[in-house]
């Protein structure tokens, strides 16, 4: 990518994610930049185009270019569900810009997400590989057969970021930092195991 779109991309991410896309200004964003407002409209054609190109950027970009069922295909299924979820925590802790940038959109009732069917199919395809894994497991009579892949994507996605999106609030209240490491591998470890015994006959 060429390094002054991306520049603005990672720029544009911090305050989408901080402000939302009604709080965010151009100007704020050109501040943090290395280049001009007109580059910025040059590239993205305005606010709204460079807000989709910053939401398809960080699906992208938590994602890591990886194909995850590539990684977990030789996998017993319910140790390739923990790969999953552990994939997820990961990435979330190293991106959480992401998780405030998604509860942003969601805020406003997923206005841009809807025009936007390349983050659609990003999520998609993440959601067939955890098919193919309980499929697999339930197969060899190992994961139960009650359970839909929603109910489990929506279960560990939903665990997976609850720690950076009530950071804060748990920071203030029990003075317990999730940014923490040790926080942090003794939360992962919880929430594979949770999902594990979720799944499991």
């Amino acid at each position: 990518m060429d390094p002054v779109k991306q520049n603005i991309l990672e720029e544009a991410l911090s305050e989408f994610a901080q402000y939302g896309f009604k709080g965010t200004r151009i100007e704020a964003i050109t501040e943090r930049t290395h280049t001009s407002k007109r580059m910025i409209y040059y590239h993205f054609g305005g606010k709204e185009g460079l807000y989709k190109a910053v939401l398809e950027y960080a699906y992208l970009m938590v994602r890591d270019g990886s194909s995850l069922s590539d990684r977990v295909k030789d996998l017993e299924p319910l140790d390739a569900l923990a790969m999953y979820a552990e994939h997820a925590f990961d990435n979330f802790c190293k991106f959480p810009n992401f998780i405030r940038l998604s509860l942003q959109e969601n805020l406003q009732g997923a206005k841009f997400l809807k025009d936007l069917p390349s983050v659609a199919k990003i999520n998609q395809d993440g959601l067939d590989a955890l098919k193919q894994i309980l499929r697999k497991g339930q197969k060899q009579g190992v994961i139960r057969k009650d359970i839909t892949a929603m109910n489990v994507y929506v279960n560990f996605v939903g665990l997976c970021n609850y720690h950076i999106s009530a950071r804060n609030n748990y920071n203030a209240i029990f003075n317990f930092d999730f940014a923490d490491k040790k926080n942090q591998a003794s939360r992962k470890a919880s929430i594979c195991d949770l999902i594990v015994r979720y799944v499991k006959v």
